[in-house]
């Protein structure tokens, strides 16, 4: 229905407003509304690719059937050719030998010298020669027989006058059958010349004509064979535009990729290293809130046990005798499970002794039921590390002999502490039953805290490991790291 005149049709931009975008184009082909996916667009490359190669293939192959038709054309020609050139210098080897038999009879006959003759049984030779290879090359044997007739004749009539011994060279040669033989045979073989030059003429018209045309079709043939080939080019380019586009592409998706995977990464090893100095800090809250709180009052609490146990007679502290030592025991279990906590939340030993004392004492635990020894190898002196540092070195320690008491099995662990020029090396080897580090479970955090400590140091963790044959933890903190005070020495 039409609208009046000013008012805005659907779709129409309001005044003041962008335009709203136009729809994309489809590709020729595609239903409508629908635009090709990736795969039938690459189906149609691959497609047209193929029939524009089918399509040189044939013309190709039928060049070189072109060309294999107009070689065999241009030989037969040729032989052809070739042969009627024999017969022509036949004809003419003919008229010439004809001629010289006349002229040594006419000799013989000014001049009365037999040796004059022997150009007309030489010319006779020769010509019984020219008419053999005529009769070889030709098929026209009626006029072939017709001319050996004649010149049969031309002999004759020629031996004849010699025979007569003719006088008068005018009355031989004005002689009625023999002007008539030598005119018909000399018409005959010119009458024969004549159609074989034309024959001549014929064949090579035809195979200029025949040559025209063939390299008009080849001229034809390579043009549509060059354009193909500039088609295949062009598809080839458009191809290998694409591709490289796509390649582009595709790069700088992977580019955003690894940065926003490296971004992430920086941003959960911020936030680990953050919940891991958070966590270390409340342990040390704790044990700090643990030892001061908790044991005041447990020794405050024991304390004043024994103080009652003192003040009461001996008669009223009788009944009560076992249910004071049970107290005892619980305080003193108590204290002793405090010391416990407290050390497993902050070990004193580390802050107070060093990370050797720790690891000594750390150690002295063993290796769960099997009652297996763990061999400590440590150096004899460190130099005074950084608080991060021993405590991170503790806890891998700490963890890895867990590890082991838990699910190795082992009879046997070594924790050797290495002192090198540009680090300090922690090894923790067991001879248990080992297992496969590709089949981590992803619910257990052990390993991956144990890597995080060291990553935060800016060291290196490794882990070697086989069903059945232990496992080794091996890492490495760079002395940059701790180097904050190389005069120092850490006592043993």
């Amino acid at each position: 229905m039409p609208t009046p005149s000013g008012a805005s049709r659907p779709g129409d931009a309001a005044p003041g407003k962008p335009s709203r975008a136009r729809p994309p184009r489809w590709r020729f082909g595609a239903s409508r509304g629908t635009p090709l996916s990736p795969r039938r667009r690459r189906r149609r490359r691959v497609g047209a690719t193929i029939t524009v190669l089918i399509i040189g293939s044939a013309l190709g192959f039928g060049w070189l059937l072109l060309s294999h038709w107009q070689s065999s054309s241009n030989e037969a020609a040729l032989s052809e050719l070739r042969v009627q050139s024999q017969r022509l210098h036949h004809f003419d080897t003919l008229h010439m030998q004809l001629m010289a038999a006349e002229s040594g009879v006419r000799g013989y006959f000014l001049s009365g010298d037999p040796m004059y003759l022997t150009a007309l049984q030489e010319s006779r030779f020769e010509s019984e020669l020219v008419l053999r290879g005529l009769a070889e090359t030709g098929k026209d044997d009626s006029s072939l027989a017709e001319l050996r007739d004649l010149l049969e004749r031309r002999w004759r009539w020629l031996e004849l006058a010699v025979s007569r011994d003719m006088p008068d060279l005018v009355a031989a040669v004005n002689d009625d059958e023999g002007s008539t033989s030598a005119q018909e045979a000399r018409e005959a073989l010119l009458a024969m010349r004549a159609d074989t030059a034309e024959h001549i003429d014929a064949m090579l018209v035809e195979s200029f004509e025949r040559f025209s045309g063939t390299r008009q079709r080849n001229i034809g043939m390579g043009l549509a064979i060059l354009a193909m080939l500039v088609l295949l080019l062009v598809m080839l380019y458009r191809e290998e535009s694409l591709r490289g586009r796509l390649a582009d592409v595709l790069r700088d998706e992977n580019d955003r990729l690894q940065r926003q995977v490296a971004s992430r990464t920086a941003q959960l090893n911020a936030l680990a290293t953050y919940l891991t100095n958070v966590r270390e800090q409340e342990k040390s809250r704790l044990a700090r809130e643990l030892h001061d709180e908790l044991g005041s009052l447990l020794t405050a609490a024991k304390l004043d046990a024994n103080w009652i146990a003192r003040k009461l007679p001996p008669e009223a502290l009788e009944p009560l005798r076992s249910r004071f030592d049970r107290l005892f025991d619980t305080l003193t279990q108590v204290i002793a499970l405090k010391r416990k906590v407290v050390n497993d939340l902050r070990p004193p030993l580390l802050s107070d002794l060093g990370l050797m004392e720790a690891l000594r004492t750390l150690a002295s635990v063993g290796v769960g039921e099997l009652e297996g020894k763990v061999t400590l190898k440590l150096p004899e002196e460190l130099p005074n590390l950084p608080e991060s540092v021993a405590l991170a070195l503790y806890r891998i320690a700490q963890e890895a002999l867990t590890n082991v008491r838990r699910y190795a099995s082992a009879t046997a662990v070594v924790v050797e502490l290495q002192l090198h020029d540009d680090g300090l090396q922690l090894e923790v080897t067991d001879n248990g039953v080992g297992f496969d580090p590709t089949q981590r479970r992803m619910d257990r955090h052990g390993l991956a805290g144990m890597e995080h400590r060291v990553q935060m140091l800016g060291g290196t963790w490794e882990l070697d490991s086989a069903p059945g044959h232990g496992t080794r933890i091996r890492v490495f903190v760079p002395r940059s790291t701790w180097d904050t005070d190389a005069s120092g020495v850490q006592p043993q």
